[in-house]
């Protein structure tokens, strides 16, 4: 009943906003008429222009989906060799230069890679700008990478920290 109401006072608002707009636009409609006409309005829904720019429009959100999705991958591939401590199967799906760049990656290039965003990793791969320490894209042979040493040392801030007088209590 209440959401009836609030309807019919909005479209009661609505028209009488429009009536206002139209009748402050009637001077300026009739002085562009005895000068010669109006400005031409908005191309029509099915004129050649508007197939035109939707579907350019479609192209490039369709470019942009595939760089995000190639972006992602990437990314899982990354992490994915660096939990299993060496470079993980490549996915088949993804493009030839892609297949050929990733196995031939370092560890310290693969840690880059998942330290970054998806947007600097597509923007690496399609070379708008590099990732510092990482590689373009080119055909690498395969790297092997060493094993990762089983005990850390500890960061020299901690070896300071640890070795430092403590307060008198």
């Amino acid at each position: 009943m209440l959401r009836s109401i609030l309807s019919a006072i909005g479209a009661a608002l609505k028209g009488a906003f429009f009536f206002v707009w139209e009748a402050l636009r009637l001077p300026g409609r009739l002085f562009a008429g005895l000068l010669g006409g109006t400005a031409d309005g908005p191309p029509a829904g099915d004129s050649p222009l508007v197939s035109d720019l939707k579907s350019e429009l479609a192209e490039r959100k369709s470019l942009a989906d595939t760089h995000d999705k190639i972006a992602r991958s990437v990314l899982a591939w990354a992490a994915d060799s660096i939990i299993d401590d060496r470079p993980a199967p490549v996915p088949t799906w993804l493009p030839r230069e892609l297949k050929n760049w990733l196995p031939g990656l370092t560890r310290d290039e693969v840690e880059t890679l998942v330290s970054s965003d998806n947007q600097a990793i597509s923007a690496h791969i399609r070379e708008i700008y590099a990732l510092n320490g990482v590689r373009k894209v080119q055909p690498l042979p395969a790297a092997e990478w060493p094993p990762e040493p089983v005990s850390v040392e500890p960061a020299p801030e901690f070896v300071r920290y640890a070795t430092a007088p403590r307060p008198a209590a």
